[in-house]
């Protein structure tokens, strides 16, 4: 029995040593790749490593390494900070992960340069290296990259400032251009009614000249009626007077 347990033990101890060996082998080869260029192989490598082992933070921080070099910084920044948080990882290694994290974020406010999430990614780069000295602060490059982060901040907050401002002044440009427009709209709109105004008394002045001409017009029609009438009446008196009354059964002579 005793023999049997002893014999499970030592088979226990020879698999976990293979086991050992096997994501330390994987973590070899990756390095290997690692050195040919091979970025991409390597981080197969690595991965497979850390499929043994996931609390393997020399894996995670070289398949970090593997990550930057493919440009793929969102997820290296990932396992760079897996690595950092390790208990058994040295000050100095430590560091090193915090810097490379900053590395990625510094790379991702360069594509994102002219955009607001350029600023995020500064301040993140910021953070990141001040961390990094937190944790030991002999690292000369650490401190160049973090003054270099902290100006490019600054500039990105300056620009952006500058958009806004030249942006404000742009919609009070428009603003003044629309309000313009509009009163402009309003002066042609009551030059407009002035004028329908100035056209409709026009048409009530000249409806009332007509009327007034009519009326003047009935009444020449009316004044020459009557003057027509009198004349027929002065006539048809004159005429009576003219009548010759003839006597009955005589003759009428000539007055010569």
């Amino acid at each position: 029995m005793k023999k049997t347990i002893y014999l499970l033990a030592m088979l226990m101890i020879v698999c976990g040593a293979a086991q050992a060996q096997d994501y330390r082998r994987a973590a070899r080869k990756g390095n290997s790749l690692y050195k040919e260029k091979k970025y991409s192989d390597a981080e197969t490598a690595y991965r497979r490593s850390l499929a043994q082992d996931s609390t393997f933070y020399k894996a995670q921080y070289n398949l970090g390494n593997s990550l930057y070099k493919q440009k793929k910084y969102d997820i290296a920044k990932k396992y760079y900070a897996k690595a950092a948080e390790a208990p058994d990882i040295s000050e100095k290694e430590k560091s090193a992960a915090l810097h490379n994290m900053g590395n990625c974020a510094m790379q991702e406010g360069l594509e994102k340069r002219g955009t607001p999430d350029a600023i995020k990614s500064y301040q993140e780069a910021v953070e990141a290296y001040k961390n990094s000295l937190k944790a030991s602060d002999k690292n000369d490059k650490t401190k160049y990259n973090l003054a270099m982060a902290q100006q490019l901040l600054r500039q990105q907050q300056q620009q952006q400032q500058q958009n806004q401002n030249q942006q404000n002044q742009d919609k009070n440009q428009q603003d003044k251009q629309q309000n313009k427009q509009d009163q402009n709209k309003d002066q042609n709109k009551d030059q407009q009614n002035k004028q329908d105004q100035n056209k409709d008394q026009q048409n009530k002045d000249k409806q009332k000249q007509q009327q007034g001409q009519d009326k003047q017009e009935q009444k020449k029609k009316a004044d020459a009626e009557r003057m027509l009438e009198a004349l027929k009446n002065k006539e048809q008196k004159t005429l009576d007077k003219q009548k010759v009354k003839i006597p009955a059964g005589g003759r009428v002579e000539k007055d010569w």
